[in-house]
């Protein structure tokens, strides 16, 4: 008589080696339960991670406010904002507060993630040790400071590539696949082996492709050049020559671990804004050099490589997207859910956005930058 399985067994035999597989799957991938649980990344991912604070370590000063006020953003730019759930709209002019608004849980004291803003920042520490001759040059391969990669083709990258996301390396950048190596990076306990897992697909310098595991091998650079962790390094050379408001705070991969150099400061929009007029005063605070200037012109000048599409690069720098104007170029931090900073040095203006949605993007810009930098145009009024 042949041997008959009933549903039951069945039923139990799919159960089982559906239990098995996920077993397998949570070994080979340890950060899925986690990522699956979280779904998708949140301003105040914070609150899950292990951080180590980015302090002021000099007195705090607070902004003035500008004797002219900014009129706020168009019917159609505000709803817009509105959509996208902004959290936070800050406008300095002339180092003075313009316009400040607060909305969807935001405030002036809340901190907020920055998501990829936080790689404008890498760039510009990355500026700071090299003028200070921590990073010799940025054509030295980056095998002098990642020793685990000195016997491998990737460790001849030059610094420079790492700064203009033209490394020529295979990180996937997917954001929505919770197997990908980006998901990995964000929810997983160990960055470096992460991070060296990547292997070089293309001569470096020949392609721009935007990829955050090649902010992540940056600041691996600077910290391993600086011989501190970066919130140590930002905490005396960034956060306390802008003489910032709050702590600020860095996510780490585990407790004492490696900051998430390519996606998690986390600050307020008005110590963020500091960034912005650090840049547009070209590297200077109150009158104090901070970054070199020649360096700061650098990374926000397009680099105009060739992207995937064959076509020169005229909207990306030194880790800082470009927006050109009618007017000139707007160079931008970004975060993936609308985190901005925008700098209009010909208007002597810095405008942020923090925000927990980002519009559609055309020609590389989402739809709220093109309104900010139009917002940011107009003239001030009483």
């Amino acid at each position: 008589m042949a041997f008959q399985w009933d549903r039951r067994q069945i039923k139990l035999g799919l159960s089982g080696s559906g239990m098995v597989f996920g077993l397998v799957l949570i070994a080979l991938k340890p950060y899925l339960p986690i990522a699956i649980y979280h779904n998708f990344a949140d301003i105040d991912d914070y609150r899950i991670f292990e951080n180590r604070p980015v302090r002021n370590q000099s007195p705090h000063v607070l902004w003035e406010h500008a004797q002219k006020s900014m009129k706020p953003p168009s019917v159609e730019t505000a709803k817009l904002l509105s959509d996208l759930e902004t959290t936070a709209l800050l406008a300095i002019e002339n180092g003075k507060i313009a316009f400040e608004q607060y909305s969807a849980g935001g405030g002036q004291d809340q901190i907020s993630g920055s998501f990829s803003m936080a790689k404008s920042i890498v760039s510009i520490l990355t500026g700071i040790a090299l003028q200070e001759g921590r990073i010799k040059s940025l054509s030295e391969p980056i095998s002098n400071y990642l020793p685990e990669w000195e016997a491998r083709d990737e460790g001849k990258i030059p610094v420079r590539d790492l700064l203009r996301m033209t490394a020529g390396l295979d990180w996937n950048e997917s954001y929505m696949n919770p197997f990908s190596v980006t998901t990995e990076a964000y929810y997983g306990t160990s960055l470096l082996n992460t991070v060296f897992k990547q292997h070089r697909m293309t001569e470096p310098g020949s392609l721009f492709q935007y990829q955050s595991g090649t902010t992540q091998l940056l600041g691996l650079v600077v910290s391993r050049a600086v011989n501190q962790n970066l919130s140590e390094y930002a905490s005396s050379r960034l956060w306390s020559r802008i003489g910032a408001e709050k702590d600020a705070l860095w996510s780490l991969d585990h407790e004492n671990g490696m900051e998430k150099a390519y996606c998690c400061f986390n600050a307020t929009a008005r110590d963020f804004a500091r960034i912005g007029e650090l840049v547009r005063n070209r590297g200077f605070w109150m009158g104090a050099p901070v970054v070199d200037s020649a360096y700061v012109s650098e990374m926000t000048r397009p680099h105009g490589i060739k992207n995937a599409e064959g076509i020169p690069v005229d909207y990306y720098g030194y880790q800082w997207w470009v927006l050109k104007t009618a007017e000139g170029e707007i160079p931008y931090a970004r975060g993936i859910l609308g985190q901005y900073i925008l700098v209009i040095p010909f208007r002597n203006r810095v405008i942020v956005r923090l925000g927990k949605a980002t519009g559609e993007r055309t020609d590389h810009h989402p739809a709220e930058v093109r309104a900010l930098a139009e917002w940011g145009l107009q003239e001030a009024v009483q």
